[in-house]
């Protein structure tokens, strides 16, 4: 099945696809090397399945400062029940961490899944010590499930954190209600 992105945008990023011309932006991040070998990821991503990254672009300046998106979309029949389920990844520059970026592009992310392409549960992970990502995770909305092993470890290595169309809708419409009047 062939997806198809959207440009999305918050308060202060702009997310859309990864260009070629980005190279020298996200080498900044981890130099050129990782660079081009990301952009050729995210690339050949759209290519094969029309999904990849979104470069986070800071809407003031237009600098990229990160990338948000599903690195994975599956189908899983479990316990008779169909779940269409989106793994997040996320990275900011070291430098524009601490501002909440990732969890601003987190929740634009989520909302496309849930909403264009009807996904029916999100998850992410993160190693134990990665407190900063599992902050991310949990003020969008994820909730920690369980450790998970990690394929060729044999032991519980990350943390698994998700969150399900009704858990998110729920989070959207008392967050856009207000506080309650008396």
């Amino acid at each position: 099945m062939l997806l198809k992105m959207s440009e999305l945008e918050t308060g202060r990023l702009r997310l859309r696809e990864f260009r070629q011309t980005d190279l020298a932006d996200v080498a900044r991040w981890d130099g050129a090397l990782h660079a081009e070998k990301f952009l050729e990821f995210c690339l050949q991503s759209y290519r094969e399945w029309g999904m990849g990254p979104w470069a986070m672009l800071l809407k003031e300046t237009g600098v990229i400062v990160g990338n948000c998106g599903f690195c994975r979309i599956s189908y899983d029949r479990t316990l008779g029940t169909f779940e269409y389920c989106g793994e997040v990844n996320y990275y900011v520059a070291r430098q524009y961490r601490g501002e909440g970026l990732a969890t601003e592009a987190l929740r634009a992310v989520l909302k496309f899944g849930f909403g264009d392409i009807k996904l029916t549960r999100v998850q992410g992970r993160c190693t134990p010590e990665n407190v900063s990502s599992e902050r991310v995770m949990q003020k969008a909305g994820l909730k920690f499930e369980r450790m998970i092993v990690v394929a060729g470890e044999g032991s519980p290595q990350d943390k698994l954190y998700a969150i399900t169309r009704e858990e998110f809708q729920a989070l959207s419409s008392s967050s856009r209600s207000g506080p309650a009047s008396c």
